[in-house]
């Protein structure tokens, strides 16, 4: 199965980051394809354009997932504009029925608002089925930094695999269904509010 996991970080060189190498070298063996919106890979959406050449790249990674993780930081209470830009280019045709995993990262105590809204705002017409599951990593500047690992360490890195072991399992058995529900969707792609 493909992972993608997704930095949602607009910031250079940030937590989100650091955490999304981790999980990949720690959890895939570095195999699991990265995508750092701190690049800015997608340009701001406008509303035009869906076919863009400039986006057509990031849309291909995203379809070739059978899994997606989202390390999203908690800015002020509220995902960064940036994860939100992503969703505005990726929609249906790249995400419908595919498992997500989301890790919410705080520099303090939060990170569950972070959930909230990716859960709330982000699935509805990009069918994006996000896991019952999710991980917040709090005080992420002091997460898996020790030489020795905290009592903490240990828990969300046991934790994590287990997140990752049941991203897995909804991956392979959502091959199916996702085929069947893209192939007959229709005149359904957009989801009811």
């Amino acid at each position: 199965m493909k992972t993608l996991i997704i930095s949602g970080s607009q910031r250079a060189e940030s937590e989100s980051l650091r955490i999304a190498g981790l999980l990949n070298s720690r959890y895939f063996g570095s195999a699991a394809d990265l995508l750092d919106l701190a690049t800015k890979p997608l340009p701001e959406w406008d509303g035009t354009g869906f076919d863009r050449d400039d986006v057509k790249a990031v849309k291909q990674r995203v379809a070739d997932a059978d899994a997606l993780v989202l390390v999203v930081p908690e800015w002020n209470g509220m995902a960064p504009s940036s994860i939100k830009n992503f969703f505005l280019w990726c929609g249906v045709a790249e995400l419908a029925h595919k498992p997500a995993l989301l890790v919410a990262v705080s520099a303090g105590t939060g990170g569950a608002y972070v959930i909230n809204e990716m859960r709330t705002s982000s699935y509805k017409n990009a069918r994006l089925l996000y896991l019952p599951e999710h991980l917040l990593y709090r005080d992420v500047a002091n997460l898996w930094t020790a030489d020795e690992p905290t009592k903490s360490d240990t828990f969300l890195a046991e934790r994590t695999q287990y997140a990752l072991d049941v991203l897995q399992a909804y991956a392979e058995a959502m091959v199916p269904v996702r085929k069947l529900a893209v192939e007959t969707m229709g005149r359904f792609a957009n989801g009811m509010s």
